[in-house]
């Protein structure tokens, strides 16, 4: 479950809660590898039919999974949240849905309605067994196979795992999310949530490595090359994902607790006609570091640092006007003393690589400058 609304690349097979619905080309790949393994997993030889079985198998679990990301999808519509996606891949599924203004009540209830889904659908799969409607004497009976009632037995287990393995208290997983709302909401601190849930998800990536190798060698055997690959493949998909869930709750932090007022230098407004000299006194007495340089409109047209001015000789600073040592500022290269935050990301994206500062503004006049990358330098 993302919050991305970046378009999936795809087969499009159709729109529900509003969320296109995307399956990658390599889950197909991924359907007959599983194919395989569960055709031939427990000595089994691979014959047609156990292979249209193990084929079956694997269709039934993407189908799990594609409920679980309905599930999420519905939920976070329900909450009046714009779905933008649900995709299938290669490693089963997310949901990309509109994260602005998200709260803890929210996020917990939508990555909680994943694994929840789960559990109803194998709940519904074990309905007809319980009541005695599907068995294994009567599919004798009746047809001497066993299909169905395979199959059914296959979705209540992979449904019920499936809620299992989301549900662990660590990100990327549901639960990880789950978690996340609960310290946040009890900290008042998302960037908190957001440690603890990325360091969950680290301590069940290390756990599912020693589970998967410690067991076997707790029955006295080596472990197999598949449960070595399988630990491996699964540690590889959870630490990076917590890893970087850590490193977004440090820079988004940073970008939060950013504030203009903090980072900027100060500075005075002289009109672009006035001589160095001028400017410098001015400078001097206010303990500013930078000149802003203002056109005849009363317009910021260009800063002058004062650590510059050693490059305009003593003798020379009466007759040279500030316009001719101005570095010049694009239009509206200006933000407000009060903004933070996002506001201050948004006038890096939106100036970075075309000025080297962008000038504070302050009830209608000027206050300061700020350099940009001062601002990006606060962000690590």
């Amino acid at each position: 479950m993302t919050s991305s609304p970046q378009r999936s690349p795809g087969w499009n097979f159709g729109h529900l809660f509003g969320a296109r619905l995307v399956l990658r080309p390599s889950t197909l790949v991924m359907v007959v590898v599983l194919a395989l393994i569960f055709s031939t997993g427990s000595g089994t030889e691979l014959t047609r039919r156990s292979f249209t079985l193990g084929v079956i198998f694997a269709v039934l679990l993407f189908v799990s999974v594609f409920l679980h990301e309905l599930a999420h999808a519905a939920t976070a519509r329900a909450f009046g949240r714009r779905v933008d996606e649900v995709v299938i891949t290669l490693w089963g599924g997310h949901t990309s849905f509109d994260g602005a203004g998200l709260t803890p009540r929210v996020q917990g209830l939508v990555a909680a309605a994943g694994p929840v889904a789960n559990l109803v659908v194998a709940g519904l799969a074990y309905v007809p067994i319980w009541l005695g409607w599907v068995s294994m004497d009567l599919l004798d009976r009746l047809a001497g196979d066993v299909w169905l009632y395979a199959a059914l037995q296959w979705v209540i287990w992979a449904n019920v795992l499936l809620a299992i393995f989301n549900a662990l208290p660590g990100i990327p997983m549901d639960g990880g999310r789950v978690l996340e709302s609960l310290v946040w909401a009890g900290t008042g601190s998302r960037y908190t949530g957001l440690r603890v849930a990325a360091w969950g998800g680290r301590v069940v990536a290390v756990g599912f490595v020693i589970y998967s190798l410690g067991g076997p060698l707790l029955q006295g055997r080596a472990p197999s090359a598949f449960e070595v690959v399988w630990a491996g493949l699964i540690f590889m998909l959870l630490w990076p994902a917590a890893s970087h869930a850590l490193r977004m709750s440090q820079v988004l932090q940073a970008r939060d607790s950013m504030s203009v007022a903090a980072l900027m230098l100060p500075a005075v407004a002289m009109e672009h006609h006035r001589s160095v000299r001028d400017a410098l006194a001015l400078a001097q007495s206010a303990g500013a570091a930078e000149v802003i340089v203002v056109n005849p409109t009363g317009q910021a047209a260009g800063h002058f640092p004062v650590s510059l001015a050693s490059s305009v000789p003593a003798e020379e600073r009466d007759a040279t006007t500030l316009v001719s040592v101005t570095m010049p500022l694009p239009q509206g290269a200006t933000i407000s003393v009060d903004a933070t935050g996002s506001d201050v990301t948004q006038a890096l994206e939106q100036w970075w690589g075309k000025t080297d500062v962008v000038v504070v503004t302050d009830a209608g006049g000027f206050a300061g400058v700020l350099r940009l990358t001062d601002a990006m330098k606060a962000l690590q």
